[in-house]
């Protein structure tokens, strides 16, 4: 039986809707062959969105590029426009537990069922995608297809769309118009596809603007010459840039167990608009803030253009009240994984940090918001990654680390993971666990009460950590706080 004849039965529950995704190419996961950047195109997926009708137009939309801090930026904008009383629809990838996660109506993931019937309803599109170009449609791409087509459905007022990879010849690429364009901070990533230099990168992402854009938002950046093409990206096609770096600055301002407060500063506030307002953020993390000032930029520009009209009293109750799994995530320890030992267990975080930079961003994150005593790392990665630079860092904060592995076709063996901190000058210890929740338990029991456990490496291992975690607490928000600077 051949594929196109196989995939034309029909799709009657969710389980087997994700095993018709996934019998396509699906390059996270590493199912078929690794691409190319050359095997990059949009033709494929602007066909298949005309064969359902071109359901990514006709409403706001919000195209969010960079390395990182995309999904969070994306998450906060979407909080920010719900809590203003739009209808929203947000489409993110990876997910973390569910494939449903990756596409949210009004703050929440597809229903199972939902999910179901419109990859049925798509399933058509695709066979007939197949039958003409058989073999190279990936899962992605039906994915994106997927959530413009629930978009439609759902007639959302606003979409925040994540790029994929890259931004040029990513297939979320595909709107005949974008109201802002959003290029958060960039790093070497993905460098077989995207180049070396992280110019070639910034130039990759800067691809999402064009003239079919009304503005360009860019987050504060780490390197000078990335800032410097997308800045002349916009200039070349023309295309008004908010440079939020140069725009926005923010100050901490405490830190609470519902979050951290921040002080944000306007230069160049509009007429009626105050300069300085004190808002709070759940999402922990010195770079949450400059997410946060990304999303506050670019609901600023939507207003300016008269796009969206949004209040103070919204702005503030999205940006409390956003949710965003797996980054820098409080945990109880359950008493299983305890030592039991007087005083109680130690605290477990999960972060899905997965290059250098991020993992250093989460072990300065725990020294500021955990206080803590010793640090446990359960450490693991997937095999595109840069391991031995993430354990470098890793072991200059640590002497507690726990080599495990996720459920993810391309994560390392523990071992190779644990061959990393092989260096004769470190004085830590590393343990080789099979799986995550070994790697609880033994940090549980070596780990004091005073102690913090930090599981991290990839979102993967982040997420296969948290189903053996006990829920935290929901966030409650008292009160708007007053800022007496203002």
């Amino acid at each position: 039986m051949s594929d196109v004849e196989a995939s034309s039965k029909p799709i009657g529950d969710y389980a087997s809707a994700i095993d018709w995704l996934m019998s396509f190419a699906d390059f996270e996961r590493g199912s078929g062959p690794r691409r190319s950047k050359g095997d990059f195109a949009l033709d494929r997926i602007r066909s298949i969105l005309r064969r359902l009708g071109d359901p990514q137009h006709g409403r706001t939309t919000l195209h969010v590029a960079g390395s990182k801090g995309k999904g969070s930026t994306a998450a906060i904008l979407e909080s920010i426009l719900r809590a203003a009383g739009f209808r929203t629809g947000l489409f993110t990838s990876p997910h973390l537990h569910e494939f449903t996660e990756r596409i949210r109506i009004l703050g929440a993931p597809l229903p199972e069922e939902e999910f179901t019937r419109l990859c049925e309803q798509v399933r058509h599109v695709i066979d007939a995608e197949q039958r003409e170009d058989p073999g190279h449609i990936s899962t992605f791409e039906i994915l994106t297809a997927l959530s413009f087509h629930a978009f439609h459905a759902h007639d959302v007022d606003v979409q925040i769309v994540e790029v994929g990879l890259g931004g040029r010849l990513d297939c979320t690429n595909v709107f005949s118009q974008t109201d802002a364009a959003v290029i958060t901070s960039l790093s070497h990533e993905h460098t077989d596809i995207l180049g070396d230099k992280i110019t070639q990168i910034a130039s990759e992402k800067a691809g999402i603007i064009s003239a079919a854009c009304r503005s360009a938002i860019l987050s504060p950046q780490r390197f000078a010459e990335a800032a410097e093409v997308v800045r002349n990206a916009a200039d070349d096609v023309p295309v008004p840039l908010v440079d939020v770096g140069a725009d926005y600055s923010a100050e901490p301002a405490g830190v609470e167990p519902w979050g951290q407060w921040f002080r944000v500063q306007r230069r160049n506030p509009r007429p009626g608009e105050q300069p300085r307002a004190m808002h709070l953020l759940p999402l922990l993390g010195r770079h949450q803030l400059d997410n946060a000032l990304t999303a506050i930029a670019v609901i600023d520009t939507l207003v300016a253009a008269g796009t969206v009209a949004i209040s103070s009293e919204a702005l503030h109750k999205g940006l409390a009240t956003v949710r965003w799994p797996g980054r820098l995530e409080s945990f109880d320890l359950p008493e299983v994984f305890a030592s039991n030992e007087p005083g109680g267990s130690a605290n477990v975080v999960i972060d899905g940090a997965h290059n250098a930079e991020s993992v250093q961003r989460a072990l300065d994150a725990c020294r500021d918001y955990f206080p803590h005593e010793q640090l446990h790392v359960i450490f693991g990665v997937l095999g595109d990654k840069a391991l031995q630079d993430m354990a470098n860092v890793i072991q200059t904060r640590s002497t507690h680390v726990y080599a495990t592995t996720s459920d993810h076709p391309r994560a390392r063996p523990p071992q190779q993971v644990a061959d990393a901190f092989a260096d004769p000058d470190w004085p830590g210890d590393i343990g080789v666990h099979t799986d995550p929740q070994a790697a609880l338990s033994a940090a549980g029991q070596s780990a004091h009460p005073d102690d913090l456990i930090l599981v991290l490496g990839s979102l993967s291992l982040a997420a296969d950590a948290r189903r053996f975690l006990s829920a935290p607490p929901e966030t409650h928000i008292v009160r708007r706080a007053e800022d007496p600077t203002v």
